[in-house]
């Protein structure tokens, strides 16, 4: 039976970069400041994370397809790297990654971090797309 992750997971730290219009900043730059103030926050050492999720939906448009730019922003240690995209909930599944693989046993600090820059990308905002063929059903 399904016992769930509770109490094996905790959070010891988060950080945000400065929102705005940021222009002078590469998706590399925002990665690297809120990873400043989360490792601040967490009290801990760059050496001490064992895995990390990264998560940006754009990544195409500017840092590829990988989760490499994240591993080079933010000097990790060679450990696993995985890069995941899930539309708006983008962030929240690079979260739920780290989450279960602490809860696995499978590494003890694990980091989750997402980054947009939709400004950078040519255009105002989310891509006007298709929300699938029974969008109706949902959306009427």
């Amino acid at each position: 039976m399904a016992t769930g992750i509770k109490d094996k997971v905790a959070i010891l730290g988060m950080g945000c970069s400065k929102f705005g219009e940021r222009y002078d900043c590469g998706p590399e730059d925002l990665m690297f400041e809120a990873f400043q103030e989360c490792q601040q926050d967490a009290g801990i050492e760059t050496e001490a994370i064992d895995a990390a999720w990264f998560g940006m939906l754009y990544g195409a448009e500017s840092t590829g397809s990988s989760a490499t730019p994240m591993s080079l922003a933010l000097r990790l240690p060679n450990i696993p790297t995985t890069r995941v995209e899930n539309m708006c909930c983008t962030g929240t599944e690079a979260f739920r990654g780290a989450a279960y693989a602490v809860a696995s046993g499978a590494c003890d600090i694990a980091l989750a971090l997402g980054v947009e820059k939709l400004k950078d990308t040519g255009y105002g905002g989310l891509p006007a797309g298709s929300m699938g063929p029974k969008a109706d059903l949902w959306w009427p």
